[in-house]
């Protein structure tokens, strides 16, 4: 059974980046972002009390629980919805792959003691940064300036934000074990939305829903991003991590490129560019090798 959570997780968040598209295309990308929070906050709501799980959450971590709640949702949500306006879903999927290499550096640089290096991540590293050097490569060299470029470089700051996530929850539930992730989940989500709308209203002026057409695209949209790739997949994944610990679980992130590529491909006949290709081989290279389980040393 927990084998098929996982691959519903994987596919549950590959096809947000589908799902996105439609969505930016007829609705400010700030606003768009800020209603997919807002829908999986009232999935929430509904599911926490029939879990019997608490909303509320000690006052001396509300500041470190809401200011991860905007590095984790409210920025790359941002990032991500506005760069999906000029870049593929495919090429955002394959960006997103590369959060865990982004983890693996933050992790060198603000918490060098839980991540020892090693010549194997090293060499990972460099190859999922290859990957990254060959999606930006063309966009750089090209004698015109390169429409998508911007968005490309929106959506790899998501992957950067999204890390930064990662260090901050894991710092959290290390030093608070009897947190529930479930109501850390409700409150990052809540304080990512109120982010978004704020930033929604200041930057996109006051909504207008008569210009949201088709309005039922709009609706299964929202509802797909709010109810299953954010309530309903968190929800899959902080049980994978219960019962197969983060490491194992974290290799969703391997799976999930791959199936956005395909529904690009499959829905939208988006054929991945060659630069594309070798990124996403270079990026799954790289966050494979880092994180290959240290061999055990025997002792003597």
């Amino acid at each position: 059974m927990n084998v098929f959570f996982f691959l519903l997780v994987a596919g549950c968040w590959g096809g947000s980046f589908i799902a996105i598209q439609p969505l930016v295309k007829v609705m400010p990308p700030l606003l768009a972002a800020a209603l997919r929070l807002a829908v999986g906050l009232a999935t929430l709501s509904v599911v926490l009390p029939v879990m019997k799980v608490p909303f509320c959450i000690p006052k001396g971590l509300r500041v470190r629980i809401w200011t991860t709640g905007i590095v984790a949702f409210g920025v790359p949500f941002a990032l991500l919805f506005w760069g999906e306006k000029s870049i593929s879903a495919g090429l955002a999927g394959i960006l997103n792959g590369t959060v865990p290499i982004w983890v693996f550096i933050l992790g060198l640089l603000f918490t060098p003691r839980a991540e020892p290096t090693s010549a194997r991540k090293i060499f990972g590293l460099l190859a999922g940064m290859g990957g990254v050097v060959a999606i930006f490569l063309p966009k750089l060299l090209a004698v015109d300036a390169d429409p998508s470029f911007l968005g490309t470089v929106a959506v790899a700051l998501m992957a950067v934000s999204y890390a930064a996530s990662v260090l901050m929850n894991r710092t959290l539930f290390s030093r608070h074990p009897g947190l529930s992730p479930f109501t850390n989940l409700f409150h990052q989500l809540l304080a990512g939305f109120l982010v978004l709308l704020s930033l929604s209203l200041a930057f996109e002026g006051i909504p207008r829903p008569d210009l949201w057409y088709p309005m039922s695209t709009v609706v299964a949209a929202e509802l797909y991003l709010g109810c299953v790739s954010t309530c309903l997949a968190f929800m899959l994944f902080y049980h994978l991590i219960r019962k197969w610990g983060s490491v194992r679980s974290a290799t969703v992130t391997y799976v999930i490129p791959v199936i956005t590529l395909g529904l690009d491909f499959a829905i939208n006949s988006h054929m991945p560019s060659r630069s594309e290709i070798f990124g996403v081989f270079g990026v799954t290279v790289g966050v494979v090798i880092l994180n290959l389980p240290s061999p055990v040393r025997a002792k003597i």
